[in-house]
């Protein structure tokens, strides 16, 4: 670890961020960028490198640590992910970054990396900011319209370099994955670029001086993703010589709602229902399914992506979906999902177990 802190030091890689999420303030705080090589078709990435992200989650989800999923191929793979992946290199999957470090881990040493990141974080709280990146985001249910607005602020003044400032969608997905049974709850997975380009929009090339501010705009249309599973992230690249993007600093943001007041859109509705009755079973309830979801697939899983129980059935062309499930053995936070022909939703419930 300490070889790439020493680097990170020569490179100036020190991170800023935002408190309140607007583009027109910054924060003089650190963060730390973990991103995940991995695939869906992947056991690893099912077994010891699943175990390695929700540790992270748990771990730095308190602290000024971003994490990043990034799918170089498979079901959730894409061209901004592409781009990334080859920008960082690497061969296999799954693969632990660290502000684009890769910090070797295995499955038989994810203690240790975890300590050593832990570290990393730590010197980076102890250190002056040398730029901010604010970032704040809107996303429009009714009309699948994402905008983004960012800024940037040096805090010091730097002597050279070659800037770019990225905007990543990045959402919550549920989709299979090899080594688990059943749907998994994908974390942050990096699903599109909302620039022109993977990297983003130059700022400037060579000295820039203290105080200085870049301020950068986008928004996309055709987006299905829920508001509530969709996050932005702000990255501010530092491009070398040799072409290679080095991350400099970053900040994401959980979109709001449009100051319009929006209608419930067609394709949300209707609402699946989720809630534990006094037997302290999982009662599960679609009000009205489309047409064609005959097929229909109910599956609990904890938060480690573990399946704890699955029903699969007919129900009528157009009829409610009522199903019950039997409580789990611990108390505890749970995603319940259901899937039927035409699409596929989930919900999140805190179940108290059975006696």
């Amino acid at each position: 670890m300490k070889h790439y802190l020493k680097s990170m030091i020569g490179i100036a890689m020190f991170l800023g961020a935002i408190l309140p999420a607007s583009a027109q303030e910054i924060s003089k705080k650190n963060w730390t960028l973990i991103h995940e090589r991995t695939a869906d078709w992947c056991p690893f990435c099912g077994s010891w490198g699943w175990d390695m992200k929700n540790q992270i989650l748990t771990k730095f989800g308190t602290q000024n640590v971003i994490f990043m999923a990034v799918h170089h191929s498979g079901g959730l793979t894409n061209p901004t992910a592409d781009t990334l992946s080859d920008n960082f290199g690497g061969i296999g999957q799954p693969l632990f970054f660290v502000d684009g470090v890769n910090i070797n881990a295995n499955s038989g040493n994810i203690t240790t990396k975890l300590s050593e990141t832990q570290l990393e974080v730590d010197f980076k709280n102890s250190v002056s900011v040398l730029a901010g990146v604010g970032v704040e985001a809107k996303l429009s249910e009714t009309n699948k319209t994402l905008e983004a607005n960012a800024k940037v602020e040096f805090l010091e003044g730097v002597e050279d370099g070659d800037y770019y400032l990225g905007l990543y969608m990045l959402e919550d997905v549920m989709n299979v994955q090899a080594g688990r049974t059943g749907l998994q709850l994908h974390k942050n997975v990096l699903r599109q670029s909302l620039l022109n380009s993977t990297f983003g929009k130059p700022l400037k090339k060579g000295a820039i001086a203290k105080g200085t501010k870049f301020e950068v705009a986008a928004s996309i249309q055709n987006i299905q993703a829920k508001r509530k599973d969709t996050k932005v992230l702000a990255v501010l690249w530092n491009k070398t010589s040799a072409g290679k993007y080095i991350f400099f600093n970053a900040f994401m943001a959980t979109p709001e709602t449009p100051s319009s007041v929006e209608s419930p859109s067609q394709d949300e509705a209707p609402e699946l229902k989720v809630f534990q009755n006094e037997n302290q079973n999982i009662v599960i309830s679609l009000p009205l399914l489309q047409s064609g979801d005959s097929n229909v697939e109910v599956t609990l899983t904890d938060l480690s992506g573990k399946t704890v129980e699955t029903k699969r059935f007919l129900v009528n062309d157009g009829q409610p979906l009522e199903c019950t499930l039997s409580s789990p053995q611990t108390s505890g936070l749970f995603v319940v999902s259901v899937r039927t022909n035409n699409k596929m939703v989930s919900k999140k419930i805190y179940v108290v177990a059975g006696e």
